[in-house]
């Protein structure tokens, strides 16, 4: 659906030559001190979204293989035999490894008791410290110094602590080893006591890290909680298993996938356990079960339904299967950083999803303290997004105007996304309700001979190059909120396509002068159409505000242009004389002034305080509240500017030569639009 199309009024007249630019300097208001971004979604949208899957099982009743294939639509199932794997435990960086169980363990041969604390060190690439300690401040006594013997598969040195006889133990806290976390602003301080199942080791490269040796079924009982509620499990009547399901899977995938990359680049783990691999903290914090009993038996259950299964590529490589909270509506499409294409998300809108929609305000001097360079803040604007979704998607590009300057910010994607990171948000999906929206941009292009050329998101209807017509196409009009347009003859013949209504025309009238201009009102059920001698003819709901008509005037009338309200119009003429009817402003003109060369176009500001000319040589003139934003005045011309077109925001605009190329300024987009040999007489955007 075409919503809000503006009117470019373009004319007839074309000319060769150059012309000095002039304008007059916009005044803005500041941005409110309080601005309100509204947004969808949290985290970057690739893969499995968590909350969707939720909304899928609970509302869709879709099972766990439904959802895996939604979400990673270019991947089947497949299977991999359990193993040992190591997890970076990362809490633990750089510092002393300090282990305790309840029953007896062994660190490389050596027996600690239950109930006794064995601290590790490091001291050097290939030397050792096992020491008995009471905790974080006892530094112990020595009872092994010396290289232990183990090495990885890199020819790395280990230590290792292992529990006596229950090395793999799966719900009993008595059997697993702890490992005490000391503070790092006070390496005496204790801070938390967590178990693992499996071993705790202690590796040297350049520094000490410590990690935890487990099954990696065992591991994925205690990744799998924490990324997704266990209590989800219940909802539904149960259906909320699947979405737990579905996500132990992906679990799985993204371990064997993470692990294959981390190997080839040399890590001494195939995992971390922090949101940059997957969250994993063992089986307890503080003697509290963290991935077993009562509240936890859903998670298991899911871990354990679907042991070993992991999605493949139709090649029968392992993807990076990324999953996230919550896509707002639509998960982000393939590129370097997902392996699966875009999919619409409706489970994604469940019912208490606090991310679907989101709101939170922030400062304008937030803003301008991280953006110095523009001064004070005026505008957010969106020039661009990623076209999936509301909205029109993801962002993909701002444009922050300022007192001093503007600056443009891209967006690669979510992680790259400076504004989002800097003030907060919970995705790179938002936009700025106080501030008026950019939609994908497009314009039309009509050639004298009746042709329509559609640029951008424009989209070609028809066209009148075997139409019954007695002159030449002069302009082209687009209803506001539907999908079509109107051509219109130098004897004022109507042609309409797409939804566009034809409300009469002057089809067999006696004029004058030939029309040189037609403007949609902006309800979209009428226009209006204009003559060299300034004669106004209105159709359908466009109600007549006065003409030049019967008044002699220096040079004929080019274009016409309505004001916002549709209750008012402007006329220009090739001198850049302007005449004002109805509740249209005066603003300004260049009637006055010598011209090197004609005015060929004019359009207006979209809160109707001001207006653009063009001339024929592309010089632009900008009278009122709109700002200059450059133009091809002195510039060499091989042809010339017949029209001019405003993007929606007002922050730019794109001159075109008679033969279709078009120019861009501001934050009009660059489309390279040429259609040569054939006569532009005409541009109609599309917001």
């Amino acid at each position: 659906m075409v919503k809000n199309v503006r009117r470019i009024a373009v004319s007839l007249t074309i000319c060769l030559v150059s012309q000095i630019a002039f304008w007059l300097p916009a005044t803005h208001a500041l941005a409110p001190d309080n601005i309100t971004v509204q947004g969808r979604g949290w985290g970057h949208g690739r893969g499995l979204q968590q909350w969707g899957a939720l909304g899928y099982a609970i509302d869709h009743f879709w099972s766990y293989e439904q959802i895996l294939q939604h979400y990673y639509s270019n991947t089947v199932n497949s299977y991999v035999n359990d193993r040992e794997i190591k997890v970076h435990i990362t809490r633990n960086n750089e510092m002393d490894l300090l282990v305790t169980s309840a029953m007896p363990f062994t660190v490389e041969g050596i027996q600690f008791w239950g109930g006794q604390i064995a601290r590790l060190s490091a001291n050097g690439p290939h030397n050792f410290t096992i020491a008995h300690s009471s905790g974080c401040a006892d530094p112990g006594y020595a009872v092994y110094i010396g290289h232990p013997g183990q090495l990885d598969g890199s020819g790395r040195s280990f230590v290792e602590a292992r529990p006596v006889g229950a090395y793999q133990a799966v719900d009993d806290l008595s059997q697993l080893l702890q490992l005490i976390t000391c503070a790092r602003t006070n390496p005496n301080l204790e801070v938390s006591r967590r178990h693992y199942r499996g071993s705790l080791g202690l590796i040297e490269q350049n520094g000490q890290y410590t990690f935890n040796r487990v099954l990696r079924e065992q591991y994925l009982r205690g990744v799998v909680p924490q990324e997704t509620p266990s209590s989800w499990g219940t909802m539904g009547g149960g259906m909320g298993m699947q979405a737990l399901r579905a996500q132990a899977v992906a679990a799985r995938t993204y371990l064997e996938a993470i692990s294959q990359r981390r190997k080839a680049k040399g890590y001494m783990t195939d995992t971390c356990d922090t949101a940059g691999c997957q969250v994993y903290l063992g089986a307890s914090a503080n003697g509290t079960p963290l991935d077993f009993g009562n509240d936890f038996w859903t998670t298991t259950a899911a871990v354990n339904d679907t042991a070993g299964m992991i999605r493949v590529l139709h090649d029968g490589s392992i993807p990076l299967a990324e999953f996230g909270s919550s896509s707002g509506g639509w998960t982000t499409p393939q590129s370097e950083l997902s392996a699966f294409p875009a999919v619409v998300d409706e489970g994604d809108d469940v019912q208490n999803n606090p991310h679907h929609l989101w709101e939170k305000t922030i400062r304008r001097i937030d803003v301008e303290s991280m953006y110095p360079e523009i001064g004070q803040l005026k505008e957010i604007k969106v020039p661009l997004r990623n076209g999936l979704g509301e909205w029109g998607g993801r962002t993909r590009q701002l444009l922050l105007r300022g007192t001093n300057t503007n600056t443009t910010v891209d967006i690669a994607n979510w992680a790259e996304d400076p504004f989002r990171k800097g003030l907060g948000l919970k995705s790179d999906w938002y936009r700025f309700p106080q501030f008026p929206e950019y939609s994908e941009p497009g314009f039309w292009l009509a050639k004298s001979n009746g042709g329509v050329l559609a640029v951008g998101t424009a989209k070609h209807y028809g066209d009148a190059k075997q139409a019954d017509r007695t002159g030449p196409i002069v302009d082209l009009a687009a209803p506001y909120g539907t999908e079509g347009y109107w051509l219109v003859s130098d004897a004022g013949e109507v042609f309409a396509y797409g939804d566009a209504v034809h409300h009469g025309d002057l089809r067999g009238e006696t004029l004058n002068q030939a029309v040189v201009a037609m403007t949609a009102h902006p309800s979209g059920n009428g226009y209006w159409l204009a003559t060299e001698d300034g004669g106004v003819f209105s159709f359908g709901n466009a109600a007549f505000h006065g003409s030049m008509a019967g008044i002699a005037l220096n040079k004929p009338v080019v274009g016409m242009e309505t004001t916002r309200s549709g209750n008012g119009y402007w006329l220009v003429a090739s001198d850049g004389g302007i005449f004002s009817f109805g509740d249209a402003g005066f603003y300004g003109s260049t009637g006055d002034i010598v011209l090197n060369k004609p005015i060929t176009s004019m359009t207006a500001a979209r809160d109707g305080r001001g207006y653009w000319f063009v001339a024929s040589d592309g010089g632009v003139f900008a009278f009122g509240s709109v700002e200059f934003f450059g133009s091809r005045g002195g510039d060499k011309n091989r042809r010339a500017t017949a029209g001019m077109a405003v993007t929606n925001t007002n922050d730019g605009y794109w001159l075109v030569w008679d033969d279709g190329t078009s120019f861009p300024f501001g934050d009009a987009p660059d489309f390279r639009s040429s259609v040569a040999k054939l006569t532009v007489v005409a541009i109609e955007v599309v917001p």
